[in-house]
């Protein structure tokens, strides 16, 4: 596939609606979604069409990278790999300096092209009591992967 025109942005009140549609077409879960929005990003076409999105859970010095999301008709062509790599980079500017994520499906995604390595799940638990997507049921048999990160300069 070509790659699109996409702009990375923040996402916006009004953006709620499409991210939540674009987590059903593939099948992630929505809660804490509308909590976390301010921390969101989204992909969007020149037309403005929401084809990919990223959020992140800010728990102290912790982040808990969640719903990464790109729309089917758009997989290939980067995109995903474009806002993890804008998210990473928001988190070092929030002074986040270790960023976990739960998957089912993209280990080898995470590891390869961010360096993410699996993680022990029981190591997190008090520091993310508090996380919608963290105590999801759905969640609890997923493989918990982290990155240390180095501080923006």
């Amino acid at each position: 596939m070509n790659e699109p025109l996409i702009i990375i942005t923040q996402a916006i009140p009004l953006s709620l609606d499409e991210i939540l549609s674009l987590l059903q077409v593939v099948n992630l879960p929505s809660e804490g979604v509308t909590e976390y929005l301010p921390s969101f990003l989204v992909a969007k076409t020149y037309t403005g069409k929401i084809v990919g999105c990223v959020g992140l859970e800010q728990h102290g010095q912790l982040g808990l990278l969640r719903s990464a999301a790109v729309h089917p008709d758009y997989q290939g062509a980067k995109i995903g790999t474009r806002l993890v790599f804008s998210l990473l980079s928001e988190a070092r500017e929030k002074s986040i300096s270790e960023v976990l994520l739960l998957t089912t499906s993209a280990q080898e995604f995470f590891a390869k092209n961010f360096g993410f390595q699996e993680a022990k799940r029981w190591r997190y638990n008090q520091r993310l009591q508090h996380s919608p997507e963290w105590n999801l049921p759905p969640c609890s048999s997923a493989v918990l992967m982290k990155l240390k990160l180095q501080r923006a300069k």
